[in-house]
């Protein structure tokens, strides 16, 4: 004789709304007589992960034009409340695990804040170029520093005589010339926007290209969506209550 279910396992859940994609991943176990583990679910990889989307596509934190809060400021900072960070993510295919590189997909977002198209591709254009060059371990330089440094137990490193450490310091240089030249041409235009900085690589960990902006004040997506979900939330009006 079963149990019966309780509130909570009852179906109440709109079937309109889709598979959960949170939902947990069934047992490994294998399948009767087959041979190996049966598969958790048809939207699997060969590797076993869930196959995702295109992040780009739904309004969230992958989406390349939605606005970060800024890690790089103090929480009780102006800086935190009046700017956000646009995050521009790696780009595997240029450079390969060799050496960084970031994607030329232009956030839209960037242009009421002063960074058109075209010199946002000046920026990727100068950054992936540079590391390239930087971080390839197959440069003749790179490989006379490499013998250096094993020679003299690493101390050609330690006192900077590689040529990667002053290009990239050459190239710190020349993000913070970028970020004052952008605050000069604002301050020509006397617009009252805060002019768009580039955070530092070394902040970053190269990981991701981060560029600070005033807040466009766009709501974040609902909560009560799920995590690959995003619906725009609509503001209700009340409706005046009618008199007699």
């Amino acid at each position: 004789m079963t149990k019966t279910d309780g509130p909570t396992d009852s179906f109440v859940r709109d079937l309109e709304r889709g598979r959960d994609e949170n939902a947990p991943r069934l047992s490994n176990i294998s399948a009767g007589d087959g041979i190996g583990s049966a598969l958790s679910s048809t939207n699997s990889s060969i590797m076993g992960d869930d196959i995702q989307g295109d992040l780009g596509e739904e309004w969230g934190p992958s989406h390349p034009c939605y606005p970060h809060f800024n890690p790089h400021v103090p929480m009780d900072s102006s800086e935190y409340a009046t700017t956000r960070i646009i995050r521009v993510r790696r780009d595997w295919l240029l450079h390969g695990d060799l050496a960084p590189a970031f994607s030329n997909l232009y956030p839209e977002i960037l242009d009421p804040a002063g960074v058109s198209e075209q010199e946002f591709r000046k920026v990727i254009g100068k950054l992936n170029s540079e590391l390239g060059e930087t971080f390839n371990p197959y440069a003749g330089r790179n490989m006379v520093d490499s013998v250096m440094g094993a020679v003299t137990g690493w101390l050609w490193d330690d006192f900077g005589m590689t040529a990667s450490k002053k290009r990239l310091a050459a190239l710190e240089k020349w993000i913070e010339q970028w970020n004052t030249e952008m605050q000069k041409s604002m301050a020509a235009e006397d617009n009252g926007l805060v002019a768009p900085k580039i955070i530092s690589l070394r902040q970053t960990g190269y990981m991701t290209l981060d560029i600070q902006i005033p807040d466009p004040e766009i709501a974040p997506a609902p909560s009560t969506a799920g995590a690959n979900e995003s619906r725009t939330a609509l503001t209700v009006e009340q409706v005046p209550a009618m008199t007699a």
